[in-house]
């Protein structure tokens, strides 16, 4: 009788770690999300009967990666993936989106300013500076949902949710997996890889010297002047094992003359992502989840309440085997180098700015570029 009263008293305890265990996951889980404001004279739609929902029904999820901090510049985003998942189909698409594309962006009902696409986030959150903005667009959730818009708008896919991580929030997941394996498939050095702390460094330049430096160079080329600002990153071509900070550092990575630039480290990002997807497959994440939220409250910002993030969850070992198609936007596909009236190098559609039709196409048929022929126009018989 003994030890069937104590074995009741040690599952009833069981079962108050996992309630409490719950209550944890859902208070601090609720920290990171943010409701959409709005539009004036907008009610909630009185609820009636709908049809099922398709289980097998396409969602997509927006990726956003920011620096952080409270500089000038710390949330623009990085990073831009369009995560869709096709359950009928099995294939998730990665689409990587460069930061430099230039799209046109809704300041207020009737205004669109172009800029760079990394700008939609930190717009949407800036209410004192853009205070005609849509509702929607205003508040906690602002820049997330003008970035939802600004992409559906050049990809032709609507974001259901988005989810915006910091650096140190991407490092501390990292960690919290035990690391991710990733293979590189070539080796290469970055001598630029910023140092955030040290991004306003004179590196012992005097005032005159600053000013001669900025009247003659620009961008990268007048960065790089100060050498006190960066350091220098090694990485082996083969499967390495990365801590969060070697990951940041292998995602972010963009000046090593072997594989740099933004699309190249559109790709390594994509490694990156795939390899903590495997990583929370093979570990069984969902033991981790309780201390892993608790320490990104500070650091995410996402529009997916806790039951849909629950019901997510319940879905990772179906969606672990899953086709994965990667889709860049590059100058080498559907983008074309250019350049800004405001004098900034921009990516603009090849067929002509905020023409995104050949875009869409080119992401609907998984990467697959086809060419739409053009009328010619026979010679003049002479």
């Amino acid at each position: 009788m003994q030890k069937r009263i104590n074995w009741w008293w040690v599952g009833a305890g069981v079962l108050i770690l996992i309630f409490i265990g719950m209550i944890l996951v859902y208070f601090n889980y609720n920290q990171m999300v943010v409701k959409v404001n709005k539009s004036k004279g907008m009610t909630d739609v009185v609820p009636t009967a709908t049809p099922t929902p398709d289980p097998l029904a396409p969602y997509s999820i927006l990726l956003l990666g920011y620096g952080g901090g409270t500089h000038d510049g710390g949330k623009l985003t990085d990073s831009i993936m369009l995560a869709q998942i096709r359950p009928r189909d099995e294939i998730v698409k990665l689409i990587s989106i460069p930061r430099d594309l230039w799209v046109p962006i809704p300041i207020s009902g009737t205004e669109n300013v172009s800029k760079k696409i990394n700008e939609a986030y930190i717009i949407g959150l800036d209410d004192k500076k853009y205070p005609d903005k849509k509702a929607e667009f205003t508040g906690e959730a602002g820049g997330g949902e003008l970035s939802k818009y600004t992409v559906e708008q050049a990809t032709g896919i609507k974001p259901d949710y988005f989810a915006a991580i910091d650096f140190d929030g991407f490092t501390k997941i990292i960690d919290s997996l035990g690391g991710i394996d990733v293979k590189i498939t070539q080796t290469f050095d970055d001598p630029f890889y910023p140092i955030e702390e040290l991004k306003n460094e004179t590196c012992g330049k005097s005032e005159e010297e600053v000013k001669s430096l900025e009247a003659t160079m620009s961008g990268d080329k007048l960065e790089q002047q100060y050498i006190c600002r960066y350091e220098s990153l090694h990485f082996d071509k083969g499967l390495q094992h990365l801590d969060g900070v070697a990951a940041l550092k292998f995602a972010r990575s963009r000046h090593s003359t072997v594989g740099g630039g933004d699309f190249n480290r559109a790709e390594r990002q994509k490694i990156v992502v795939t390899a903590i997807r495997d990583k929370i497959i093979n570990i069984g994440f969902v033991s981790k989840i309780i201390p892993t939220i608790q320490t990104l409250t500070r650091h995410i910002t996402t529009d997916v309440d806790f039951s849909k993030m629950s019901e997510l969850v319940t879905k990772i070992p179906e969606v672990s085997s899953y086709k994965i198609v990667s889709i860049a936007l590059t100058d080498t596909n559907v983008l074309k180098n250019a350049k800004a009236t405001t004098g900034q190098f921009i990516l603009s559609p090849k067929l002509g700015e905020n023409d995104f039709s050949e875009v869409k196409k080119f992401i609907e048929s998984n990467g697959i570029l086809t060419i739409t022929p053009t009328a010619t126009v026979s010679p003049a018989i002479k």
